[in-house]
């Protein structure tokens, strides 16, 4: 049985979430009702929104109620799509969730 010390080869990961409410507010810890998160580590970010039923979460719209189900879930997605996503939740311009729909297609 090997007993060698091998605690030279790993590395603690620096990894940092950011959490976004439904009105784009960065929130100070992951809840149920964070639409969307960045993880940041390592020199590089990968982008989080929610989704219900494989569709963009719309915290305004019909499923609003909806925030906290089991159904949903986080999709990876690029930044230009988060950014309008984030956009949306910010400013509620239609427009901007439409088009981080579309980004998503595309991902």
């Amino acid at each position: 049985m090997m007993t060698e010390d091998i605690s030279e080869f790993i590395r603690d990961k620096d990894i940092e979430y950011t959490f976004y409410g439904k009105d784009g507010e960065v929130l100070s810890e992951e809840v149920a009702h964070a639409c969307a998160y960045i993880l940041s580590g390592e020199g590089s970010e990968f982008y989080y929104v929610k989704v219900y039923r494989s569709e963009l979460f719309d915290p305004e719209g019909i499923d609003a109620n909806k925030i906290s189900s089991v159904h949903t879930k986080f999709s990876k997605v690029s930044k230009e799509t988060f950014d309008f996503y984030l956009n949306y939740l910010t400013n509620k311009e239609r427009n901007q969730f439409t088009w981080a729909k579309r980004g998503m297609i595309n991902v």
